[in-house]
């Protein structure tokens, strides 16, 4: 994930907040590990080696990994797609058998990247390792890009977030009010580099606005606002009549530290 992660946690004493953090730093290390295609040891760079020739068998978090993203594939008429260098675009990637918990990829192309999703999925991991601990109020932020409220902030009835201007540092483009919810943004970095790619044409998205997307689900969130970044604006608003509570702003970032949004 290559991100760094801060949380804020409300009446916690000293001791009890940082064994929670060291639990919370080894849960993201350990998914980290099982998600990084590049890490050759990796779960997943074993499943990209071997499944395009024979059924591979993986362990149950990476599985519901690769259930819950194909459902995402499907319901965002495949502009998630954690598949990367096929030479078929657009189509499913890999099979699943429930039965056996085996992976098998539909050609020798298929390559799985979860940096989509990893994020979102470990955010949701974490914050209910939060809820569990006992903690009332607290907020998550990954990377700024990612960000889950749980509760409200001590002083008021929401978590203040705000999302970064890409073209001015130190300004703000829009400040998010969370509480027991969650927000991701998609789009250009503040370095003015685009990352995201169309899983349909292959290409990469360079699209000005920002994908600003908040709700209940940090997962759903940051698969949303990456499917929708990729999505011509045409088919944004087809795709969402499926994610009911879950609210989209396009960010548009001028020169001069202004910002334009529109509402999906």
């Amino acid at each position: 994930m290559h991100t760094r992660i801060e949380m804020v946690a409300v009446g916690q004493q000293e001791c009890a907040g940082r064994e929670l953090a060291q639990m919370l730093e080894a849960e993201v290390k350990a998914m980290e590990r099982r998600f990084n295609r590049f890490d050759n040891r990796s779960p997943l760079a074993v499943l990209n080696t071997r499944a395009a020739t024979q059924e591979v068998e993986v362990d149950d978090e990476l599985f519901l990994a690769l259930e819950l993203c194909e459902a995402f594939r499907r319901g965002t008429a495949g502009y998630f797609d954690v598949a990367t260098d096929t030479s078929v675009k657009g189509q499913v990637s890999y099979m699943l058998n429930p039965d056996k918990h085996t992976v098998r990829y539909t050609s020798s192309g298929v390559a799985l990247d979860m940096g989509g999703f990893a994020k979102g999925f470990a955010l949701e991991r974490v914050r209910k390792m939060v809820t569990d601990a006992g903690v009332e109020s607290a907020v998550i932020n990954f990377g700024n890009s990612s960000v889950a409220a749980i509760g409200h902030h001590p002083y008021g009835e929401w978590w203040p977030v705000g999302v970064e201007h890409t073209r001015v540092s130190g300004v703000m483009a829009r400040e998010v009010h969370l509480c027991d919810s969650a927000m991701s943004v998609s789009g250009r970095t503040t370095r003015g580099e685009y990352h995201i790619v169309n899983p349909r044409t292959g290409g990469t998205v360079a699209g000005e606005e920002l994908i600003l997307v908040e709700g209940r689900s940090a997962l759903v969130a940051e698969v949303l606002s990456t499917a929708l970044y990729a999505a011509p604006r045409a088919e944004r608003t087809e795709i969402m009549k499926q994610y009911d509570g879950y609210r989209v702003t396009e960010l548009y970032c001028r020169e001069g530290g202004t910002t334009e949004s529109r509402e999906l």
